[in-house]
């Protein structure tokens, strides 16, 4: 299931970002679901991705798996 949402979440993105931006910065990405199922875990290659990645897209990706998902 967790695949699935997050390669849902990544072809939203894809159709949202230009194609530089969805290839810099969201396709590098993986990810994990907890043992809690409500909390997914995003993996990035190094800090200065996660800085950006948090700062620029965070609330987005957060808000796209909530819809996606149905909770936060």
């Amino acid at each position: 299931m967790i695949d699935n949402l997050w390669e849902q979440a990544c072809e939203r993105l894809a159709a949202q970002l230009p194609e530089q931006q969805y290839n810099t910065w969201i396709k590098p990405l993986s990810a994990q679901l907890s043992a809690d199922p409500a909390r997914l875990t995003l993996y990035v290659g190094n800090r200065f991705k996660l800085d950006w990645i948090r700062a620029q897209y965070a609330t987005r990706i957060a808000a796209l798996l909530e819809s996606l998902h149905g909770q936060p």
